[in-house]
């Protein structure tokens, strides 16, 4: 696919993260134009502020989105979930049935989404794809895989890191990588809370609690090692890290986050078996 256009339906926090990635990133063959559609002329203003570039085009509206897919050769779904069958009705007279469809949308299958087209990525991945620090993983539709995987990946890639799932797995990966974000910021809001205790400054705590994170993660993705391999060399016979992991497990510190884990992903679940 050379000289595409791409309309993002929902430009809101994960179209306009994904969005942000694609901008940053440089690959071939790149989209040539991005239409942005939001649903007022205030988030319009402030989309085509915050994202500064020649190829970005914003819009408004039910209308504007059917010209935006009808100009698309790509359809970036990033609206909520429930919105999604009521899009689909605002646009589907500009559906040419070849498109290629990335959606965005937690709880929505391939299946659902194969009303639109043929050509369906299905994509989960989170907030700090707009820093260029995600995580994201894609489900494809066996159409979409023979013909339109490698420039997915090129498109997504740039939040971070992207792989390939299958389907079947994407309620755990909206729970792990969807609401991970969340569940890392109460734990590390949790590390400020003990430092500011112990009499640390509120700003002195915070960004060591956001580099102590970051520098976990980086040393877990650098060496490769398992995680309880690197936490027990950190801990020194009768030492401050012993003492206070065996807290953490006396809490049931590792049980609450697994669980919650395990929750977000059976909620994930659920949303399918309502519709």
């Amino acid at each position: 696919m050379e000289d595409y256009t791409i309309a993002v339906l929902g430009c809101g926090v994960m179209g306009t993260a994904v969005t942000s990635a694609i901008l940053k990133a440089k690959f071939e063959p790149y989209p040539s134009k991005i239409i942005c559609c939001t649903n007022s002329e205030k988030s319009s203003t402030e989309l085509k502020s915050k994202l500064d570039s020649d190829v970005i085009e914003t819009s408004y509206g039910s209308e504007s989105n059917n010209k935006a897919v009808s100009k698309a050769d790509i359809v970036i779904l990033g609206c909520k979930p429930f919105m999604f069958k009521d899009v689909y009705e605002q646009v589907k007279g500009s559906l040419s049935g070849d498109q290629l469809i990335i959606s965005l949308l937690a709880g929505t299958t391939i299946e659902e989404l194969s009303i639109m087209s043929p050509y369906v990525a299905k994509v989960m991945t989170n907030t700090p794809a707009q820093f260029g620090c995600g995580m994201a993983v894609v489900s494809f539709s066996d159409e979409a895989e023979s013909k339109y995987s490698d420039l997915v990946m090129k498109l997504i890639d740039p939040v971070g890191k992207a792989m390939k799932l299958p389907e079947k797995n994407m309620d755990a990966a909206t729970a792990l990588v969807g609401s991970g974000p969340a569940f890392c910021l109460l734990i590390m809001e949790a590390l400020v809370d003990g430092g500011v205790r112990m009499g640390l400054p509120y700003a002195v705590a915070k960004e060591s609690a956001a580099k102590v994170m970051e520098g976990t993660a980086k040393m877990v993705l650098e060496t490769g090692e398992h995680p309880a391999a690197l936490r027990s060399k950190i801990c020194t016979p009768g030492g401050t890290t012993i003492g206070g992991l065996l807290k953490m497990e006396d809490a049931g510190v590792r049980g609450g986050i697994a669980r919650a884990v395990e929750e977000a992903a059976n909620i994930s679940a659920s949303f399918a078996k309502k519709k």
